[in-house]
């Protein structure tokens, strides 16, 4: 009912809009709105993308819903500052900050300045809500998850959220570049996007409306229940849809692909939702979108961008994110082989009900961290952690976690499940089903695990497997 009202009083605001002559934020949520009615961080977002001089000009708030306890300072992330430090220079200009809509006093810390600290004048209560204004524009980079490149925009982790606090209080390591760091609580959005009339958008959430007026395009989109919003947008995009299952596929590819690309490319989606809506959980809109440009693989909320080389395993793995990331979340940053290694194991599982034994091992094989293949990194990594933090792990970081802890699954479900695999894909079921919409960690994870499975050594054996990296064919 709180989806369907929204967007009706959205629909209904919109209806009197001329691009940016309506301000959003100002009409529909700080005027006399009462935002202590909210359940759920809201995000309303103004954006504008500077496609002459390659920058993002973004206003908006949020309305935070503090569940977690009495506070007397936030932090925000805002990860678009992250590239500058090297340069000893802000990526970000911020206009205004406001707190219920006064201005606020902060302060840029952290190592790579990305983390917005604010002394708040009142103590947030646990359990009441605050708003958060903002307005504010940033260079994009010329790399990475923001980055511009001949009419090209990857924008993702653009907007500030509050950073999380949890048990070991708040959580303010810097972006990492090597791997993800984004940790967040689910949240509703929404965005109007501002572009020049021949870009094509491929982004999170539903497009409700779309107005064009001398030659910008303004995109009314709305995500509810989602871990992040991003978006990247071209005039040079190829666009190709299908549908399936309910579910619309739309692709956005930043080179004309062949039939046969279009159609093994559906098909990997397809077979990927197919997979994991029957075994693990429903997924969560009838929309989802697959961009293909310069980013190697990497997930949001109902969009996926990949390659426009094409990889099966990459396409499938950054769907299934769309479970074990967007529906449920996680710590990326301390805690990637829940993330990443639960994710790539897999993804394995996909290359089995598609291509039978023969598939599976393949995929297993050449994911193994006894490769021959990694003989010299293999000695160098014995006795190293898997719970580092993703920067801690330095360059080994894609070998331990995308490829030894893959084989630390298989080893479990081989060796103590007796290579049931389809009972493995039950207990994600049974996982999805405990924690979507929430965050997870390890540790829940698996006694999750152990009390699905009834092996009574599972939590003990995993801890011993990740805390050091040890040869799987010797041990217990």
């Amino acid at each position: 009912m709180k989806r369907k009202l929204f967007i009706l009083m959205l629909l209904l605001l919109l209806s009197g809009c001329k691009n940016n002559d309506s301000d959003i934020l100002d009409d529909f949520v700080l005027g006399n709105h009462d935002i202590s009615s909210y359940e759920t961080n809201t995000y309303y977002l103004d954006v504008l993308l500077d496609e002459e001089n390659d920058k993002l000009d973004v206003s908006g708030g949020i309305i935070y819903v503090n569940d977690k306890a009495d506070f007397d300072e936030l932090y925000l992330s805002l990860y678009a500052n992250a590239v500058e430090p090297f340069m000893n220079t802000l990526n970000v200009s911020i206009e205004y900050l406001r707190i219920n809509g006064e201005d606020v006093e902060y302060s840029i810390e952290g190592v790579d300045e990305t983390r917005i600290h604010i002394e708040l004048e009142d103590t947030l209560k646990k359990d009441t809500n605050l708003s958060i204004e903002f307005e504010y524009s940033f260079n994009y980079w010329s790399f990475g998850r923001m980055q511009a490149r001949d009419d090209y925009y990857l924008t993702m982790f653009f907007y500030p959220f509050v950073s999380m606090f949890d048990d070991g209080g708040w959580n303010i390591e810097p972006y990492t570049f090597r791997g993800e760091s984004y940790y967040n609580d689910i949240g509703d959005y929404y965005v109007t996007l501002n572009v020049r009339e021949d870009f094509l958008v491929a982004s999170s959430g539903d497009l409700i409306s779309e107005q064009i007026d001398e030659g910008r395009k303004t995109q009314y989109l709305f995500l509810d229940n989602g871990r992040d919003f991003s978006f990247s947008a071209s005039p040079n995009y190829y666009f190709y849809e299908n549908e399936h299952n309910g579910i619309s596929y739309d692709i956005y590819s930043i080179r004309e692909l062949t039939q046969v690309e279009i159609d093994d490319s559906f098909g990997y989606m397809s077979d990927a939702f197919d997979l994991f809506e029957t075994h693990v959980g429903e997924y969560d809109y009838d929309y989802f979108t697959l961009e293909y440009g310069y980013f190697y693989g990497m997930e949001s909320s109902g969009v996926v961008y990949c390659s426009e080389e094409i990889s099966e395993g990459t396409v499938v793995h950054e769907v299934i994110h769309q479970w074990f990331y967007s529906m449920i979340g996680n710590d990326q940053y301390d805690e990637s082989f829940l993330d990443e290694s639960l994710t790539t194991f897999s993804t394995g599982l996909y290359f089995r009900e598609v291509y039978g034994e023969e598939g599976f091992t393949t995929y297993y094989n050449e994911r193994s961290s006894l490769n021959p293949r990694f003989s010299l990194i293999y000695f160098e990594s014995l006795g190293e952690s898997l719970l580092q933090t993703v920067d801690e792990f330095g360059p080994d970081y894609g070998y331990l976690i995308y490829y030894h802890g893959v084989s630390i699954f298989k080893y479990y479900v081989d060796e103590y499940l007796d290579g049931d695999y389809d009972l493995f894909l039950d207990f994600l079921g049974h996982y999805y089903d405990t924690y979507k919409g929430k965050v997870a960690s390890i540790d829940g994870f698996l006694d999750l695990l152990e009390d699905f499975t009834e092996v009574d050594t599972t939590k003990e054996w995993f801890y011993l497997k990740i805390n050091e990296f040890q040869d799987l064919n010797n041990t217990p």
